[in-house]
């Protein structure tokens, strides 16, 4: 069969999973002769993930805010138009919220809006198999939607995997299963995966050997839209604001300031790695001005803080999300309100 139109990669995986290195990993293999483009779906309102693209070289289209659940909304298909028009790439990567219903996605990819212009041709699952042990994770049916959902599951922070998390692993994806239904494995130390694969959902793999025991699970979950929203915005001023979501289980805080606002590099790193080791927190991503066009990028997972000091002009902001319940909301918001109150740059 012969395959036109724009392919698209779909790169799902829960909070903290490691997307964002996947991706930046398959585009600096991007062919030299095709034109490369990601979408970015936000459960915050800020527009926070774009910055970890900023020197790709690729275009780069946000999608921020509104219910991540409701993703294949006007907004999903505009900035997804907006790609397509701009820039008639020959490949798109999508990157949902690690809150975003894989399914739904899915079906607005391969639905009549886009027949003939986009192929789907994978889907690939990014997991931190230590996450299979922890129910604070295997509690959410997002999380196993996305597994399920997925022509293929890549492992990432292999190199953290203790013998427990290896067992775990081979269980889930273990005996009992049926061959067909199976997701392709991908493990490897450092994370990787060769363009050569992201064509995967066009090819029959219906014989491939596979890296550990497969596995099945049932696919037809079904997904109720009467989810219990609140979303607030506290403005602080023209420049610079605070807002916070709820959804279901799940809430967000962010804060942006302006980009002459510049911040004690130390004083930052003091208060994310307090933020790091509350046990509500699940993520934590971040960039602030130092200095004149060099600002430090925050990223936490699993209570693992990163931190990177590299070019930036843009504004200083935040987000971190955690469960509903708890105090730790009135923490995050001293921290980033009283504990880091930015310089002005003279």
């Amino acid at each position: 069969m012969r395959y036109q139109g724009i392919k698209v990669t779909l790169v799902t995986g829960f909070l903290g999973a490691g997307k964002t290195t996947l991706i930046r990993h398959l585009l600096e293999q991007a062919p030299p002769n095709e034109r490369w483009a990601v979408l970015v779906n936000e459960f915050g309102d800020i527009g926070l993930d774009g910055a970890f693209y900023a020197d790709s070289g690729v275009a780069i289209r946000e999608v921020p805010g509104g219910c991540v659940c409701c993703v294949t909304s006007a907004a999903f298909q505009q900035g997804l138009n907006q790609l397509i028009r701009q820039y008639n790439p020959d490949r798109i990567i999508v990157e949902p919220s690690g809150l975003g219903h894989p399914k739904q996605i899915i079906a607005k990819l391969r639905g009549d809006s886009y027949h003939d212009v986009l192929w789907l041709t994978g889907v690939f699952c990014v997991l931190d198999a230590r996450h299979l042990l922890d129910e604070r994770y295997t509690r959410h049916a997002i999380f196993s939607d996305q597994i399920t959902s997925a022509d293929a599951v890549v492992f990432s922070h292999v190199d953290r995997y203790q013998q427990a998390d290896i067992e775990c692993l081979n269980a889930y994806f273990g005996e009992n299963t049926l061959l067909s239904s199976s997701p392709a494995l991908f493990m490897s130390d450092p994370m990787s995966l060769s363009v050569d694969a992201l064509d995967i959902a066009l090819v029959d793999f219906s014989d491939r050997p596979q890296s550990v025991d497969d596995h099945d699970h049932d696919h037809d979950h079904d997904h109720d839209h009467d989810h219990d929203h609140d979303h607030k915005v506290t403005q602080h001023n023209e420049r610079r604001w605070h807002y916070q979501k709820q959804q279901d289980a799940m809430q967000v805080l962010g804060w942006r300031w302006p980009a002459e606002d510049y911040f004690v590099e130390e004083r930052v790193v003091s208060w994310v790695r307090d933020m790091a080791t509350w046990k509500e927190v699940y993520r934590i991503k971040g960039v602030f001005m130092v200095r004149l066009n060099e600002a430090l990028f925050v990223n936490v997972a699993r209570g693992e803080v990163t931190l990177t000091l590299a070019p930036w002009q843009q504004t200083s902001r935040i987000e971190v999300i955690g469960d509903r319940v708890g105090e730790w909301p009135d923490m995050a918001r001293n921290h980033c309100s009283e504990a880091t109150v930015p310089k002005r740059q003279s």
